[in-house]
């Protein structure tokens, strides 16, 4: 009877510790948040995404508050990005769905999302990453990217939230 009490506790430790693992294969992650601004404006409701650092990882996203704070994803339950170099596209489109009945068009140029010119490192530990956007430059809306547009075919990466 003197042993129950640590026993109890010892197998109480094992079940919080096997609650806790999911199983899913996470790669070394850097937390990532910041702001998003055009012309000194936050972004509201956009959808920001860091491509992959190394072939078969995820990409990390996130969506800009009213105020153009973010917070990076890598997948359910895990915040932050791969460690490395990634391509980041930032998008305020959004298609026309049953919870979006009202389809947004892109605000954002070209530059920063289809044909993105973004490049950001991210490290082990918190990392502060903000974009300052400046307008001006193609905005292209992805529904309308469908169409061949000087001999070439595709589909920006832009608006995959």
């Amino acid at each position: 009877m003197r042993h129950e009490p640590r026993c109890a506790a010892v197998v109480a430790t094992l079940l919080v510790l096997a609650a806790g693992c999911s199983g899913e294969k996470v790669p070394g992650l850097g937390q990532v948040s910041g702001t998003v601004t055009m012309d000194g404006k936050p972004v509201a409701d956009a959808a920001i995404t860091f491509d992959v650092a190394k072939p078969g990882e995820s990409p990390s996203i996130g969506k800009t508050d009213a105020n153009g704070n973010y917070e990076l994803y890598y997948s359910r339950g895990h915040k932050g990005a791969t460690i490395g170099e990634h391509v980041v596209y930032i998008s305020t489109y959004q298609s026309q769905s049953d919870e979006n009945p009202q389809p947004k068009k892109e605000t954002i140029p070209l530059k920063y999302n289809g044909k993105s010119e973004l490049k950001e490192a991210v490290k082990r530990g918190k990392n502060t990453i903000n974009f300052e956007l400046k307008s001006g430059g193609e905005i292209v809306q992805p529904d309308e990217d469908d169409q061949p547009k000087k001999g070439k075919k595709g589909k920006s990466k832009a608006g995959c939230w």
